[in-house]
């Protein structure tokens, strides 16, 4: 069972757009989304409730407490109307993530959607220095501009959870969308950080296809420092002796 209350009071343009981001490996898509809301100073929309999340109630920093829901933002910049999907969790189960992707299409296809933009990550067996952006479509000629824009088309590959699925459901409504991938490395993974530098380079792909102005300065000093922790880490697991006789050792922690 899933419902949508409207909170909001903004009236959405005739040109929008969507970026999803839900929780998932580094948090790349939720922070992607919280980037923009913070960005775009975005309002509350509206929320989608359900009885298919974690039993759980959120205690937030000031007290109050809210069960685990599905937050919808509108905001307008450079004359697009730019609506964000966020939450605190996914639905554990693959169907219910089949459900409310479904679900949350079926409400935005009445603002009239121009594009959908999904943020997730591609997770790298090794610590790679220079980060790309990949991206997959549900059209050739969307993907295409994105390409165009800095992304590298993914040929093969399986991306699991709302981040992915909800790309398709789009397809199914007749909705442009993209999923762009921002490259983590698997010990930042493995070790809980936040990705932000996975997540800069994803908004810097958004930023250049559409136009909306999001300072990008903050997740790169956030995310020079999680990348400088890590290699410490992961260095303090590199034994001397090993290295002298040529021997490798796994880059990651497991």
């Amino acid at each position: 069972m899933w419902k949508f209350i409207r909170y909001g009071k903004a009236n959405p343009l005739d040109n929008n757009i969507v970026v999803v981001g839900f929780p998932g490996m580094a948090l790349v898509g939720k922070t992607v989304a919280l980037q923009l809301i913070k960005a775009l100073d975005a309002e509350l929309y509206g929320v989608i409730y359900g009885t298919k999340f974690p039993a759980h109630l959120i205690v937030e920093s000031d007290g109050m407490g809210e069960i685990n829901n599905v937050a919808l933002y509108y905001a307008k910049a450079n004359s697009v109307g730019v609506f964000i999907a966020t939450g605190s969790a996914q639905p554990a189960s693959d169907v219910d993530q089949h459900s409310l992707s479904y679900f949350l299409i079926k409400q935005l296809k009445r603002y009239n959607i121009k594009e959908l933009i999904a943020a997730a990550a591609y997770v790298s067996d090794v610590v790679v220095p220079n980060r790309k952006v990949l991206v997959v479509g549900n059209n050739i000629d969307v993907l295409k501009k994105y390409v165009e824009h800095g992304a590298t088309q993914l040929n093969e590959g399986v991306i699991s959870g709302l981040n992915g699925i909800v790309v398709g459901w789009a397809k199914i409504f007749n909705i442009n969308a993209v999923c762009l991938l921002g490259e983590t490395w698997r010990s930042i993974v493995e070790l809980n950080y936040i990705d932000y530098i996975a997540s800069k380079l994803v908004l810097d792909v958004i930023n250049k296809v559409w136009n909306l102005g999001i300072d990008t300065k903050e997740l790169e000093e956030k995310g020079r420092g999680v990348e400088r922790e890590v290699e410490l880490i992961l260095k303090s697991f590199t034994q001397p002796k090993e290295e002298a006789k040529g021997e490798k050792r796994p880059y990651y922690i497991t």
